[in-house]
């Protein structure tokens, strides 16, 4: 179940940045798959590493957020990817 919530929220913070965000090099599509990978990517790190909340699904929602926002950032400030 907290794998759907992290594709979902990865997925929400994904429309939200690319459709108030200017500048874009990649279209909303992009920035839901970076989005996700994001979320997916802060989550599985944090929990390999002993450092993620044992909130269950508000934790796992509140760490998709941070790694999906975290991901599109770097991407933006990269701006070569």
């Amino acid at each position: 179940m907290q794998y759907v919530a992290i594709a979902v929220i990865g997925l929400v913070v994904g429309l939200v940045v690319g459709r108030f965000l200017a500048g874009n090099n990649f279209s909303v599509k992009g920035d839901v798959v970076f989005g996700v990978i994001g979320a997916f990517a802060f989550a599985v790190g944090l929990s390999a590493s002993g450092v993620a909340p044992e909130s269950g699904l508000g934790g796992a929602s509140v760490m998709a957020a941070i790694g999906a926002i975290a991901a599109l950032l770097l991407r933006r400030v990269m701006g070569t990817v």
